[in-house]
């Protein structure tokens, strides 16, 4: 009787594992996503910033 509940338990601490790797891969590639668009904005903050500095200033 032992053994079958030790069986389950793993059965289902496995499926857990594989869960929260799978919500650990969703949140890596939003994180990668937001970043690029940060690095995007402040790219075009520059450019502006730049175009500001030599042409009004």
């Amino acid at each position: 009787a032992m053994y079958g509940r030790i069986d389950e338990n793993m059965e289902e601490t496995v499926a857990n594992v594989e869960g929260a790797q799978g919500q650990l891969l969703k949140y890596l590639n939003s994180i990668s996503s937001n970043r690029w668009l940060m690095m995007k904005i402040f790219f075009v903050l520059m450019v502006f910033l730049m175009i500001f500095i030599f042409f009004v200033a």
